[in-house]
Parts: C-alpha cells; structure tokens; sequence
C-alpha cells in the first residue's frame, strides 16, 4: 500500500495519529510512503527512494489510512549524498555526528564523502581511499565544512 503525505515544518508526516520523522530537508513537499512489510519505504515528489525505516503500522490497520492505494512502479534508487570535508591536522573528519579517521597523511586535504546505504566513501583527487561502516542515522546538514576561517574584527 502507499499513500501521499505533506511534509510539515519539522520533517514528519502523520500516519494513524503517530508522527513519523521522514526527514527536515523534504519540509513542505509532498512525500509518497509506501508500506512493504515491515518497511516503509519515503519518495519525494520524483519518485526517487529517500528513506527506508521500520513500519510502524502494523499490517491490519494499514485499511484504515486515509488515502491508501495499492502501491505503484518500485522506487527508483536511493540518492546518494556527497559532502566535503576537510581532513583535520591529526587525520579525521566528522560526517553526521560521525568521526571518521581518514589518516594523518592525508592532513589539511578536501576529502569528498559519499553517503551511501550503509557506508561513507571516501575520495581524494577522483580515488576511493577507504569506504568505512555508516554508523549513524542522523541526516547530513552540512554539505561543505572547511577549516575555520579567522573572523575580521
């Protein structure tokens, strides 16, 4: 089954009287939640997967949605985040709220990180130097994050 709702202020969209936090950057839009299972699969206006949780509407309430259809075409596949980063002077950067250890030889560079599925992958210069664990599910809010820059006063 699926089903369209608006996304509010805040990322969530309402499902039987149960807020469900799909993400803050599809506020305002129009969000297609499909019910698989025991997943529930978000799409953006495009069609293309967004986001995959747990469902939490159990199987036999699913008739009572406002709205409800039989599912439509399987969602295209996920959009993958890149981000920047540059590498700290002891080797590491943070993606998420995650730390990452890219290496002390790589200090001071722009290292590129695709967020994909389950894994960060890192490039430095177009070259993959390591892919590592996504540990976390926190959305990525900043897309470009340099070293400091002295304030003029």
């Amino acid at each position: 089954m699926e089903v369209d709702r608006l996304v509010n202020g805040i990322g969530g969209v309402t499902l039987l009287n149960r807020l469900i936090l799909v993400g803050s950057p599809l506020a305002g839009q129009r969000a297609r939640i499909r019910l698989d299972g025991q997943l529930m699969h978000v799409l953006t206006q495009d069609g293309v997967l967004w986001r995959t949780l747990p469902c939490p509407i159990p199987p036999g309430q699913r008739h009572r949605l406002q709205g409800a259809r039989l599912a439509g075409p399987a969602p295209l596949s996920e959009a993958t985040v890149t981000v920047q980063r540059r590498v700290s002077s002891r080797g590491g950067i943070q993606v998420a709220r995650q730390r990452i250890q890219v290496g002390m030889t790589h200090a001071g560079e722009i290292v590129t990180v695709v967020a994909e599925n389950n894994t960060f992958r890192l490039v430095i210069d177009g070259e993959t130097i390591r892919a590592g664990p996504r540990t976390t599910s926190r959305e990525i809010d900043r897309h470009k994050a340099y070293a400091t820059h002295p304030r003029s006063r």
